[in-house]
């Protein structure tokens, strides 16, 4: 279930919870390394495919504002004004592509938080024009495999050592063609 506010949107998760969840801002860099802070080696090594370690500040501030494509952020709903981050995901466009990446604090893991912004983000790069959101997931990361296999999305998967990158193909979007746009426009008139 979901409240809407333009951009902000209050999902109730499947145990009650309420977050919030809306485009990320430079502002959002305090709560974002807090987020990372809070998070297992484990969860940053998955989300990063690297050392278990805080990313920069700098990274995460390119992550918050990207050139091409979107960063969500989900706070805790019961949390007001300064509620914490407790998720983020983030879609990279480069060309007619986009790379999706989730982190959810431990905590907030397995109630469906992660399974919503994907789907968010999945809708974002839909909207945008995306041909294929990739993901590259570690081999072993079972949640994040079940997590995309439930957004029931064709898929293909390539492997690279102990990486698998998980490409999902999204609808390409239908060029309507002049003649095409002149029938449609004639038909819509009333005579």
């Amino acid at each position: 279930m979901a409240r809407r506010d333009a951009d902000r949107v209050t999902l109730v998760l499947p145990d009650a919870a309420e977050v919030l969840v809306r485009p990320a801002a430079a502002d959002d860099l305090a709560g974002v390394l807090e987020l990372h802070a809070e998070c297992s080696d484990r969860s940053r090594q998955r989300r990063y495919l690297s050392g278990a370690g805080q990313p920069a500040p700098a990274r995460l501030r390119r992550l918050l504002e990207p050139a091409r494509g979107l960063t969500l952020v989900a706070t805790d709903g019961a949390g007001g004004a300064a509620a914490p981050v407790v998720a983020m995901a983030n879609l990279l466009g480069e060309g007619d592509e986009a790379e999706a990446a989730l982190l959810v604090r431990d905590d907030w893991q397995r109630r469906g938080l992660g399974s919503a912004l994907l789907r968010r983000v999945f809708g974002h790069a839909d909207r945008a024009g995306y041909a294929a959101v990739l993901l590259h997931v570690q081999a072993e990361n079972t949640p994040m495999l079940r997590t995309v296999r439930g957004l029931n999305r064709p898929t293909s998967v390539e492997r690279d050592g102990s990486v698998l990158t998980v490409t999902v193909p999204l609808a390409p979007r239908r060029a309507v063609l002049p003649r095409q746009a002149d029938v449609t426009a004639r038909s819509r008139r009333s005579y």
